[in-house]
């Protein structure tokens, strides 16, 4: 199983959300944020090549909803299903075994945030819970699992800033 990671677009400032009477929850994409998604969308979709998308699992948070929907639009409309487990704080072992139900899915795409994306990496990686790495915003990994995501058991195939995603398109 191949689960591709990335990190939510650039968002509408905490304070400035707080400002407007909008909860962390409800945060989204700045106009600037939604277009340098699409580039690093463009590059996503360059990266995967000949990798079709079976399911798209987006944290229910507003700004990683419109990043999964913005990320769909580029990589053949494939679904996308909000998933609570995607929402911060993440448990490890919890987003294991929710992806354990969408094994037999070849490859997925999980939206959400940091820490918890790194986190999570690192864990598949290692079965540690030491942030090994960091996620900018609509950054990307992916992981191959040799059968449903457990952790220790990925193999870590790329990792992508959005700068080079974006150069990839």
């Amino acid at each position: 199983m191949d689960v591709i990671v990335i990190r939510h677009g650039i968002a509408l400032d905490r304070d400035e959300a707080h400002s407007m009477g909008l909860s962390d929850d409800e945060r989204p994409l700045t106009a600037h944020g939604e277009r340098r998604t699409r580039a690093a969308a463009a590059g996503l979709r360059a990266a995967l090549a000949d990798m079709p998308i079976d399911d798209i699992l987006t944290s229910p948070l507003l700004r990683a909803r419109q990043t999964a929907e913005i990320l769909a639009g580029y990589l053949d409309d494939p679904p996308v299903d909000e998933a609570e487990v995607l929402a911060p704080p993440v448990d490890m072992e919890a987003l294991d075994d929710w992806l354990h139900t969408h094994f037999g899915e070849h490859r997925v795409m999980l939206v959400g945030h940091e820490p918890d994306l790194a986190t999570w990496v690192s864990w598949s990686l290692t079965r540690r819970r030491d942030r090994l790495l960091a996620f900018k915003k609509a950054g990307a990994a992916l992981l191959e699992f040799p059968g449903a995501p457990d952790g220790g058991t990925g193999t870590l195939r790329w990792l992508l800033t959005a700068k080079q995603l974006r150069a990839l398109g």
